[in-house]
């Protein structure tokens, strides 16, 4: 699935930087340019590194999530290789079971991380959980030019196994996983993208495709300071820790194409929360960037354009984060507001087959409760704010829709359900049951949810 040409031809005139974060300022900016020198030593080609085994810190996947913000300056302090060896597992090694951290695409896994270090670019080896060296020089404040730290992650796809707005939605997964385990070790990062990718400079294979850059670090101020301030309004129940830590809800995490029995109002809340809702924190480390509360994925601009539709047995309903935000126009919390969260009425009836047909997998239709995530390309153009509604933006946005989704199958295993991510195949079907526009939205997901049958 090679990228077209022409395509390859338009963006190379312009750099278009989006931030990841809850960033809602205009940024334009060019790449950084500045040469190195490298020589050329065959000896080196190919040579494999082995990591550290990877660390297990002590934090609950629940408060990896209410800890989840994008970080971006960061002392000179080296991250040490055990730091390195556990945020590379956590993105995208190898369990036990030799399955990955992440559920990827129905089981398609097409990510590649370059990992930038002040000697060298490697690519990881999820299989050996090693680095394998790839090219020579200190390439990372050219491609991480965006913020300067220690290591610079590139996450890239490959085009012969994913297709773009697919492998967008992997590396949602994987950004989110180094996301948590970031904040789960003292460590900050931010996600960046740019178009033409920043990492082209470091030569990547032409099957190949850059995405997103994530500098890692420690922070150069108390960035983790929150406070507790759980103020639901709401008639779902308020969300509540587990005692999973987010390195077992990696390891045991599971799909399952079974399902049966029903699942709490408080399971379902959980789980629905975690797809794209407000932390209880509120941030109190001063960075100008964030006040208020994070949400539980980032987002291109702080644009938010995905929207969680949520399907019981007879009814179907479209999730609002904050009611507080939606009239203020915004979606995202600048103060600390109260969370007014609720589920609105969409539609009346049993429509799971509707939606199991329309993904081409009977299962789905024997869920208790199925989540539809869903882009309004509406929201990625903002009055007053730049217009990322355009197509060649479309990996952006199913990068939100990765992370909401990988975020719900982590906390569907705390609470010792099971899900699964299923591509929309036949968007129209959708489009018609909700009765939305076919010109602005984009069905992109189906996650079924519950026990998995017969056990509970």
């Amino acid at each position: 699935m090679k990228e077209n040409s022409l395509y390859k031809k338009a963006v190379a005139f312009t750099t278009i930087i989006i931030f990841f974060s809850l960033v809602i300022t205009p940024v334009l900016g060019i790449m950084n340019t500045t040469q190195i020198k490298t020589t050329n030593d065959d000896s080196k080609i190919n040579q494999e590194y082995l990591l550290p085994v990877p660390l297990k810190p002590d934090i609950t996947l629940e408060e990896s999530i209410f800890r989840r913000k994008s970080v971006r300056n960061f002392t000179e302090e080296p991250v040490t290789d055990e730091e390195l060896s556990t945020i590379l597992w956590t993105a995208y090694g190898l369990r036990q079971d030799k399955t990955s951290t992440v559920p990827g695409i129905e089981g398609v896994h097409g990510a590649v991380i370059y990992v930038l270090k002040e000697d060298a670019a490697y690519m990881y080896n999820p299989e050996n959980h090693s680095l394998i060296f790839y090219k020579e020089g200190d390439w990372r404040d050219i491609v991480g030019w965006q913020y300067s730290a220690p290591i610079q992650l590139g996450m890239c796809y490959d085009t012969d196994i994913i297709d773009r707005n697919f492998g967008g939605a992997e590396i949602g997964m994987i950004d989110q996983n180094i996301q948590f385990m970031a904040n789960a070790l003292g460590l900050g990062t931010v996600v960046t993208a740019q178009i033409p990718p920043a990492i082209d400079p470091l030569g990547i294979p032409e099957n190949q495709e850059g995405f997103t850059v994530m500098p890692i670090g420690h922070p150069d101020y108390n960035c983790y300071k929150f406070v507790d301030r759980p103020i639901w309004i709401s008639l779902l129940p308020r969300i509540k820790t587990t005692d999973m830590t987010i390195s077992t809800a990696l390891e045991e995490r599971k799909e399952s194409t079974s399902f049966g029995e029903s699942i709490s109002r408080s399971e379902m809340s959980q789980v629905i929360w975690a797809a794209s809702g407000f932390s209880p924190y509120v941030d109190k480390s001063g960075e100008i960037y964030h006040k208020g509360r994070h949400r539980t994925i980032p987002s291109g601009k702080g644009y938010y354009p995905v929207d969680i539709y949520v399907v019981k047995n007879m009814a179907i309903y479209k999730y609002e984060p904050n009611l507080l935000t939606k009239l203020n126009n915004v979606p995202v919390d600048l103060i600390g507001f109260p969370i007014i969260t609720y589920l609105q009425l969409i539609k009346v009836g049993f429509n799971k087959q509707k939606i199991a047909d329309a993904c081409s997998e009977a299962s789905i239709a024997n869920a208790p409760m199925i989540l539809l995530f869903i882009l309004d390309r509406e929201k990625t153009r903002p009055e007053g704010a730049p217009d990322l509604s355009a197509d060649i933006f479309l990996p952006t946005w199913f990068h939100d829709a990765g992370a909401g989704a990988h975020n719900v199958m982590l906390e569907a295993t705390s609470y010792n359900l099971k899900a699964n991510i299923y591509k929309i195949e036949d968007t129209q079907a959708i489009i018609n049951l909700l009765k939305l526009d076919k010109e602005t939205t984009i069905p992109i997901f189906a996650l079924p949810i519950g026990y998995k049958k017969g056990i509970h």
